[in-house]
């Protein structure tokens, strides 16, 4: 049986003040300025493809 049955909300701590909830609420900024290095990323990206290579379920569309 599914344990989410058994999940109940907790109640609402009305001691908290509105300056929490606005925490809660804030959104932060991304920022995307740093740089990449290309080198580390193409290294990855080929240990990617060298795994997706060796999975035995793999097959290019062509295959088929």
């Amino acid at each position: 049986m599914s344990e989410l049955n058994y999940l109940q909300f907790q109640p609402i701590d009305d001691s908290a003040s509105d300056d929490t909830l606005d925490q809660h609420l804030h959104q932060d900024e991304i920022v995307l300025d740093d740089g990449i290095d290309e080198e580390q990323l193409d290294h990855y990206w080929d240990e990617v493809v060298q795994d997706i290579h060796q999975d035995p379920d793999w097959f290019t569309f062509s295959d088929e």
